[in-house]
């Protein structure tokens, strides 16, 4: 680069300077310009980052409703009935029998083993204690005062027996027929054979001891066979 002399008006070389100063100046403005654009382009791609967040925020929170995943219907779980006495007794008789119209054999088979399990064990004692009671109206030692009441004793535990002895065959039934169903056939052919030895036979097609024996039957291949 070269200056002009305000005197001679020769023209000579610029000092080295100079030359490194206004070659300094333009490298700035340059960078100044380049850093205008940079500038620009990282508040462009900031503002598209977040519209994008936006976007995707606004639209998982404000779902139509027509676009709501479904949620499947859990199938209804028939709860237990608990211990059975004899206050619920019937009542859990009754729940079996509606819980196998509906063929359902989980809960129906818990409440039957529990009914199974209460009336053979309240049979069981009736039977002991009828026998002592039986025993002691018959000797001529026990007071009469004491026979009376014992009497009366017995008349209430003969009530008692037939009621129990009915729900307690109706279990050996229900057991034998959900351990079928279920395809426990071992389990099955005890309840069912029990049954048959325990209520007393019918002809009736339609009774259950019929019922019973046909079932046993095919469990044991032997259909139609007798």
């Amino acid at each position: 680069m070269r200056l002009i002399s305000a005197v001679s008006g020769v023209q000579i070389p610029a000092p080295p300077f100079f030359t490194r100063l206004k070659g300094a100046r333009v490298n700035m403005r340059c960078e100044t310009s380049r850093s205008g654009y940079c500038g620009k382009k990282t508040v462009f791609l900031t503002g598209v980052f977040l519209l994008a967040i936006a976007v995707l925020f606004v639209s998982g929170t404000f779902r139509p409703a027509g676009a709501a995943p479904e949620k499947k219907a859990k199938p209804a779980v028939e709860k237990d009935t608990g211990a059975v006495n004899d206050a619920n007794l019937q009542a859990s008789q009754k729940r079996v029998d509606e819980l196998l119209k509906k063929n359902e054999y989980v809960t129906s088979l818990r409440t039957s083993l529990k009914i199974n399990e209460y009336t053979r064990e309240v049979l069981a004692t009736v039977k002991v204690i009828k026998g002592y009671y039986e025993k002691a109206v018959n000797d001529p030692a026990v007071p009469t005062k004491d026979k009376e009441q014992l009497y009366l004793k017995l008349k209430g535990l003969n009530q008692l027996i037939p009621r129990y002895t009915t729900a307690y065959e109706n279990s050996l039934y229900n057991l034998g027929y959900i351990y079928a169903k279920r395809n426990e056939s071992e389990r099955a052919r005890k309840y069912l054979s029990e049954y048959l030895q325990t209520t007393p036979f019918s002809t009736s097609r339609d009774s259950k001891w019929m019922k019973a024996k046909t079932l046993l039957l095919e469990l044991y291949s032997l259909e139609g066979e007798f």
